[in-house]
This record gives C-alpha cells, structure tokens and sequence, in this order.
C-alpha cells in the first residue's frame, strides 16, 4: 500500500512538473508597433456630425419607414462624397439600400466587400433626459462625436466611405473590384441586406472576403491580460425565437386556484433560466485562448488556460464570470416578453412568454427546443417556434485565410502590441446572409472599448475615427493580392 501512495505521490509531482513548465514556457503573442495613423481630412468630421444628425431609425414595420429621413441621408451621401457618386456604379436595393461598384483593374479576380449598415436603433423618451448631448445632434466635445448611430453602425458607414473618398482623390485605382454595400434595416429586419445579396447573386458575384461590424480592439476583457486584444468575428450564433404559453381556466382574483397560467409559465421561465446547455470549448474559442494565455501576467490564470486538458473546468468558471465570456461558452435561453393578464381582479386564463436563443456553433434549433421541452418537463406549456427570422449557426470563416490574415495585418498598423484573436459572434449582423456569396465573411470594428453601444451617450472618440479610416484604407490597399 505504501508503494502504491509512492507511485500516486510521485506520478502527481511529475504532473505538477508538466503544468507548470507548460505555463511557464509558453510564449506570449508577439509583439509589434503600429504605423502612424493616416491623417483626418479637414471634411471626415464634419461629415460624421452630419450623418448622426439624420436620424435614420429603423422601424420594426418596414411599411413604415421614415422617408425624409433616408432620403436625408441619400442626399448627404451624394454632397458630401461626389467622387464615389462620380466614379463608382451605385445601384439602389430594396429603396434605400445601397451597393457601390468600384470595378478594379483585373476583373478576374474575386471582388472584396466592405458593409455596413445606416439605420439605428431608437432612443426611449425616457431616456433622452440621461444623455450628456443630444441623441441626435451630432454633438463634438470631449474629444468624440456624440449621438446614436455613432458607432453602430455610422462609424463602419462613414468611414469606409471617407478611405475610399480620399483614396479617390489620390487617383488610387483598385487592382481587385471593391463592393461598398450599406444596408437600411439591419436593426429590424435585415431585408435591405438580403436583397443586396440577391443582386449579388444574380451577377454571379462571389466575394474573396467581406468585412462587417463585429468585435472590436479590448483592453480589459480578458482577466490578466493588459495587451489590447482584437476580437475577429469568424462565426454567427445562431438565432431562435420561441413562444412559451399555458391556457388554464381563470376567474375571479378573490378565488384563486392553487395554481394559475402565470404560475406554470413562471416556473417553467424559472426552470430554464436555473440551468443552461453544456458548456463546450468550440475550435474558434480554443485559438482565442491560445492566443491570449501566453500574454496573460497572473500565472495562476496563465497556468489554467495553458493546460486546460487539465484546467478546463477552471477555465470554463473564470469565462463565465461574465455574461460574454458565458455566452462565448453555450447556447443562451432567457425570456424577453411576458404577457398576461387583463385587469388587476381578474385571473387570466393565458400566459405567454417569447424566449429568445443564441445558438452555440456544433449545435442546432432542433437541441434547443428539444433542451427546453425536457428542462420544463411539463405538457401544459406549449412551445412553438416563433417570429420571422430564425437561423442555424452559421459556418465559420477559418483563421487562417486570407481574410483573417488580412484583417491581422491591417489590425497590427493601427493599435500597438495588439493580439488578433478569432471571435464567435454573439449577435446577428447582416454579413450573416452575405455567406451565401463568400466564405471570407469577419467581423470587426476598429474601435476601442466602444462607449454608449445601444445605450445611453452613444458616441464616437475622434482617435477611433482616424484608426476606422486607416484601417479601411489599409483593408482597401492590402486586398488587392
């Protein structure tokens, strides 16, 4: 026996030897030193004021748009970039939706796409009282532009449009074909987006890579590590609404029964939000440790994410200290309407829930609904698939094409010492329907810890601006390979 506690004994010290040998050789991501970033044109910020001004919202019911507005902005795209409408074809998708064509030099090869979308989400009345500037008034000060839109997504918008203006009046001509395509509804429907892609398709077009909004530059999301840290989207979840309900007989609220409709439903919302679906390392969120744990400075941190055929469990624990590390981690499920009800002294008969789903890559609707099903675990509350869009996971760009590299290189001039890492996508983009025509679809957005995203004091910094146009002008240079 004493032989035997001599073996566990010794094969555990040469375990611990391994661990931490493993931590300590690992070498950090290398290091580099950004390029100067290109000048801002007298124009870019005057520009970027306007476009927040417009408030180009997108409306749930695409029947109702707001017409003076996107024809507002129609207008100022023409008058403030003449050399795109002078020089590029631009045809209108969908009413408001557009694709400029900067045809290259060798039409043989494989054009690029750079995207992004114009419309924005609305501002509560309720919340207009909080904000530092007017939402809407494309307010500079403090060293930003301020405003909805100002970074999702005007920032991609505009600044894709001034590295090309500029490029333009240089008299750069691109050797590979360049598709500027901006869509009108992305924050509701997607519809502009999808016709694009259609009269893409329709031109047999097939795209080498397309660049959308996605992650953007971090420098504190990743315990231990102080680099900057450049979040690539490579994949989409994917994308499930259900409609939870229960019908039960109601009645007067001075009787009630032992159990009502909202009862069921509120323990059947209660079971799913106690637990989730598996945690699983996927291979995109396998090179984003990799590429990070040799640069984190808490050894402790470093030796887990080094050795997690040993730590993974760790690992999995310290990533779902945060709601983005957790949701990087698993398919999401959580209640986002709750309906009810008719009058304070009367028991309703129906409860509804809508429960929105991220879907984790490797899985699909169908475990979903089959998780939900067995997790509620009772026949009274009916679940069926609900709202327009649903989507499986979509798949994912690997990180070693040439659109990722390219998206690496230009990532490398603008930020200092910065570690690209690939990105599973936790919401939905419009490049999710443009993989259809490629499959160099990334996401990303060359700001830095963007401020007020969806929120409150939206705003752009100046210094993010200059590096979103010198990223898009390398992007422009760099592709044409």
């Amino acid at each position: 026996m004493r032989k035997f506690f001599s073996f566990i004994g010794l094969v555990a010290f040469i375990l611990l030897i391994i661990i931490v040998i493993k931590a300590v050789t690992i070498t950090p991501w290398p290091h580099q030193k950004a390029g100067a970033l290109i000048a801002l044109p007298d124009s870019a910020i005057s520009h970027f004021s306007k476009a927040v001004q417009i408030a180009t919202i997108s409306p749930e019911d695409t029947t109702h748009i707001d017409t003076i507005h996107f024809n507002a902005f129609r207008n100022f795209l023409e008058q403030s970039y003449p050399l795109i409408h002078q020089k590029l074809n631009r045809t209108i998708v969908a009413g408001y939706s557009y694709v400029f064509e900067w045809k290259g030099t060798d039409t043989t090869l494989q054009p690029i796409i750079l995207m992004g979308h114009y419309d924005v989400v609305p501002v509560e009345e309720s919340a207009v009282k909080l904000w530092t500037a007017k939402p809407f008034g494309g307010e500079v000060k403090d060293s930003a532009i301020w405003g909805r839109g100002s970074i999702d997504d005007k920032s991609s918008v505009i600044s894709i449009l001034e590295a090309t203006e500029n490029l333009l009046k240089q008299g750069y001509t691109p050797k590979r074909t360049v598709l500027l395509c901006f869509g009108h509804n992305e924050e509701s429907t997607g519809t502009g987006a999808m016709a694009i892609v259609r009269y893409l398709k329709s031109k047999k077009v097939r795209a080498q890579m397309v660049v959308d909004e996605g992650g953007e530059i971090s420098t504190d999301k990743i315990k231990g590590v102080k680099r900057p840290v450049a979040f690539i989207g490579v994949a989409e979840k994917g994308y499930l609404t259900m409609e939870l309900s229960v019908e039960k007989k109601g009645g007067h609220s001075s009787i009630p029964d032992n159990e009502t409709a909202i009862d069921i439903l509120t323990k059947a919302l209660f079971k799913l939000r106690k637990q989730h679906m598996p945690d699983t390392f996927t291979p995109t969120v396998e090179e984003f440790l990799d590429r990070t744990s040799g640069s984190s400075t808490d050894f402790l941190n470093k030796m887990a994410l080094s050795n997690r055929w040993l730590f993974g469990g760790v690992v999995k624990k310290i990533m779902s200290e945060s709601a983005e590390g957790a949701a990087m981690l698993h398919t999401t499920i959580v209640p986002t309407i709750i309906e009810s009800g008719v009058r304070e002294n009367v028991v309703p008969t129906n409860a509804k829930a809508i429960v929105n789903s991220r879907v984790l890559t490797g899985e699909t609707t169908k475990d979903v609904i089959d998780f939900i099903t067995k997790t509620i675990d009772d026949n009274r509350v009916k679940i069926k698939i609900s709202g327009d869009f649903n989507t499986e996971p979509s798949a994912a760009t690997p990180f070693t094409s040439d659109a990722f590299k390219r998206i690496e290189t230009a990532v490398y001039k603008i930020e200092d010492d910065v570690i690209p890492v690939p990105f599973l996508m936790l919401g939905a983009t419009d490049s999710r329907v443009y993989r259809e025509i490629s499959d160099g679809v990334v996401n990303f957005t060359p700001v830095v810890d963007s401020k007020g995203y969806h929120g409150i004091d939206e705003r752009l910094p100046i210094k993010d601006y200059q590096k979103a146009i010198s990223f898009y002008t390398l992007i422009l240079k760099e592709a044409q390979k």
